[in-house]
């Protein structure tokens, strides 16, 4: 007897079917191109025996970095929000390294952020969301200003380091 399972949901994943939200900065939802959801590996342990290392799954869990594509404004504000973010992180002009950054839970000034990857159906319903704690700029892409190529909009690259994430179906 063959034993027969179907899907129960046949609609596949759409790459485009997304929102980010990043706590710290609002308006910046609206500018993101894309986003990878990061790796997430476990690491393991060998253990030897007289026949063969027997592999046994170890009891940490390992983030890849967060990285994102958005568009620039022409006020560059969504570029340089999180320029000044990076710049109070690592103020190369002082020791004062945090600047007016907190700890506390303020939604300007915290040295961190929780951020939200909302991943929509096809009818463009929020089905899953990937909450990130702790999130935090560490490298900010290029603006390749070109003046012998044809009118683009510029695009720039941001990958912020975080604690964890957490899936929420």
């Amino acid at each position: 007897m063959a034993l027969i399972i179907t899907p129960e949901n046949r609609s596949f994943l759409s790459n485009n079917k997304f929102e980010f939200v990043l706590r710290r900065i609002p308006n910046f939802t609206y500018l993101v191109q894309s986003v990878n959801l990061p790796t997430l590996t476990l690491g393991s342990s060998s253990v030897n025996t007289p026949f063969v290392a027997l592999s046994i799954p170890g009891t940490q869990l390992s983030f890849g970095t967060l990285s994102l594509t958005f568009m620039v404004d022409e006020d560059m504000q969504s570029w340089y929000e999180l320029y000044d973010w990076m710049w109070q992180l690592g103020n190369p002009e002082s020791y004062d390294k945090r600047g007016r950054l907190s700890d506390e839970d303020d939604l300007i000034n915290s040295v961190t952020s929780d951020a939200s990857l909302f991943v929509k159906t096809n009818s463009n319903n929020p089905n899953i969301k990937v909450v990130f704690k702790d999130v935090y700029p560490v490298e900010l892409g290029e603006l390749p200003f070109n003046s012998t190529s044809s009118q683009e909009f510029l695009t720039s690259t941001v990958t912020f380091a975080y604690t964890y994430y957490k899936i929420e179906i």
